[in-house]
């Protein structure tokens, strides 16, 4: 395929009643299952430097894409990819958005998965530095993306201080910025909530998560084909 323009063609896989795919889910592997199903094809180049535990691809025939799984244990940093500009059909973005601050700002955020990103480096604290980290991935992620190619980005909203955080609205306000037009968001709801240390509970309980899905150039690039019969 080109590396200026993705052009999709008719057909590929499809959930069985053709409109079957829901935009909600219990989990993460179903979900991006069903974004896999709906916008990937076979032979697609689709890079994901934030792998972790590779939940995402749990349910995906990892076999039929030229996956790049990389994570900044393996030394890939997601903030500057090892790959050229335009190289990619596809990204998917997973930052570490759950986080303690420690007891002083000198010693930045521990990230409660663990992760080896040093937020010290982003500028500011608490929200902004891994806002600060999400603006820095999806910047390299539209680097090697290809025009008309694919952006997952996964995310969740926040309470910081007491106020209220659209982090998926403020991200998507973000790609548009980065020429990246946001076309569908998922929203993952588990049976659990995560816990939480306030005794007394002021706002309704965040357990939900979204998939925000970009497309580079806009939602209908030129040259763009219908990717089923309407």
């Amino acid at each position: 395929m080109s590396a200026e323009l993705l052009i999709e063609s008719d057909g590929g896989a499809r959930a069985e009643d053709g409109v079957g795919h829901k935009s909600a889910a219990l989990d993460n592997a179903t979900m991006m299952a069903r974004i896999a199903d709906l916008y990937f094809r076979p032979g697609m180049s689709i890079a994901d430097p934030m792998r972790g535990s590779d939940v995402f691809w749990k349910h995906i025939d990892r076999s039929l894409y030229d996956l790049r799984l990389t994570d900044i244990k393996d030394g890939v940093d997601a903030r500057m990819l090892p790959y050229a500009d335009q190289s990619f059909h596809a990204v998917v973005l997973d930052p570490p958005y759950r986080y303690v601050e420690a007891a002083t700002s000198s010693a930045g955020l521990r990230m409660l998965e663990g992760n080896g990103y040093n937020l010290e480096s982003v500028r500011g604290k608490g929200h902004d530095a891994v806002m600060g980290l999400y603006r820095d991935v999806m910047r390299e992620g539209e680097r090697i993306l290809m025009r008309g190619g694919y952006m997952v980005v996964k995310c969740q909203d926040t309470i910081t201080d007491g106020k209220q955080q659209w982090v998926h609205s403020d991200l998507m306000d973000f790609a548009r910025s980065i020429g990246c037009e946001p076309i569908d968001l998922a929203v993952v709801t588990p049976a659990q909530v995560p816990p939480t240390r306030w005794k007394i509970q002021r706002s309704l309980r965040k357990s939900h998560s979204y998939f925000i899905v970009c497309r580079k150039g806009g939602r209908w690039p030129f040259g763009y084909k219908s990717v089923s019969a309407r």
